[in-house]
């Protein structure tokens, strides 16, 4: 019996230890997104402290929208699909437990049907089974897709539903045309008059109605808040944020529509104050000096990250070059990544460079 009592007060020593440490991990745990670069499309993949992840939308499909000449015509090239796949390996995911299809244009629906052939998908989530473009140069997408989501378990959300990603709050502000109409609870400034209504323009529905489908996204860790409104027009915008802010005050905000004028309406730009924007645009697509500008400005903003430098903004309308992800012709492929702590503190790294920004709460909150 002597000879137990070592061991078992080992046993007793470790057992507290070993929780401490438990609880250590889980206090490190964090929110990490990745930024992909899909040439002026979307592709943003969440990875919660849980564990569960989430993919929005999942770039062009094959080669298309390339970003040379040689590289439209290469023969069984998957671009956007492969630089997916690259960066699910390097986040350790290997089942995606939701895929958000915002809408189904080809930039953001384009690798549906390709990445459920290569790695288990739980759920989709899209604005139902039909698109209202059937043009024959944009429908290929959404009928590759079609089949898949036939067998798929899908979500069809409202706005004003959530997403049960664990460890994360993921509302839908907007789906199929229709916006929220409510004020989000527990959102800071929501509900707020937005005194940039008086005299905010509105602008005539542009000939891409599938862009007015579009799923927005509120995705909320702890203090953080980031907001994705896939293509959604400058007048759905409008209506979120006026005559009241409806969505309050955000963190980062994930440019809407890749940069391009038909969005990015002022008087929700300039309202949620955001601290950091991200412009997921290509060297050719989106990234227009207007909006470009009416970002800059926004009041609070501290930085703007881009994924690719804007051959049209110019020296002018693209940030500095420690916060653009691609930089020329010949340099594509590289991502942003961004990790959130419980605190709603959060880093983003350059993964081009290794640049890394730090941005700790400021004035209590993390916006």
């Amino acid at each position: 019996m002597r000879k137990m009592l070592p061991l078992l007060v080992a046993v007793a020593l470790l057992v507290p230890i070993s929780l401490v440490h438990a609880q250590q991990v889980q206090q490190q745990k964090h929110l990490d997104i990745y930024f992909i670069d899909t040439e002026g499309g979307q592709a943003t993949l969440f990875v919660s402290p849980s564990g569960q992840s989430m993919l929005v939308d999942t770039g062009f499909p094959g080669n298309q929208g390339a970003a040379t000449p040689a590289e439209t015509s290469a023969p069984g090239i998957t671009r956007d699909a492969d630089r997916i796949t690259a960066v699910l390996k390097q986040a350790n995911v290997t089942v995606l437990d939701y895929v958000v299809i915002t809408h189904y244009h080809g930039d953001h629906a384009g690798n549906a049907a390709e990445l459920a052939n290569r790695i288990p998908i739980r759920h989709f989530v899209d604005h139902g089974p039909y698109m209202v473009e059937l043009q024959p140069n944009r429908v290929a997408p959404y009928l590759s897709y079609q089949p898949v989501r036939e067998r798929a378990h899908t979500i069809v959300p409202k706005p004003g539903d959530k997403i049960p990603v664990a460890g994360l709050d993921v509302q839908v502000v907007s789906a199929a045309g229709d916006v929220l109409t409510k004020p989000m609870v527990g959102a800071p400034g929501a509900g707020a008059p937005n005194p940039l209504c008086r005299d905010a323009k509105l602008k005539e529905q542009d000939a891409t109605p599938e862009n007015f489908e579009s799923i927005g996204l509120v995705i909320r860790y702890g203090a953080f808040r980031l907001l994705d409104l896939g293509d959604l027009t400058w007048n759905q915008e409008h209506a979120l944020v006026c005559p009241n802010n409806l969505i309050g005050n955000f963190t980062v905000f994930h440019t809407t529509r890749h940069g391009d004028p038909h969005s990015g309406a002022p008087q929700l730009v300039h309202a949620i104050h955001a601290r950091v924007a991200l412009m997921n645009n290509g060297e050719r697509k989106g990234g227009s000096p207007e909006y470009w500008q009416t970002v800059h400005e926004a009041p609070g903003l501290e930085d703007f990250w881009q994924i690719h430098r804007s051959a049209a903004g110019g020296a002018e309308h693209n940030s500095p070059e420690q916060f653009l992800a691609n930089i020329n012709e010949t340099d594509h492929g590289h991502d942003i990544k961004m990790s959130v702590r419980s605190d709603g503190s959060f880093t983003m790294t350059n993964e081009r460079t290794g640049f890394t920004k730090e941005y700790p709460i400021r004035n209590g909150v993390s916006r």
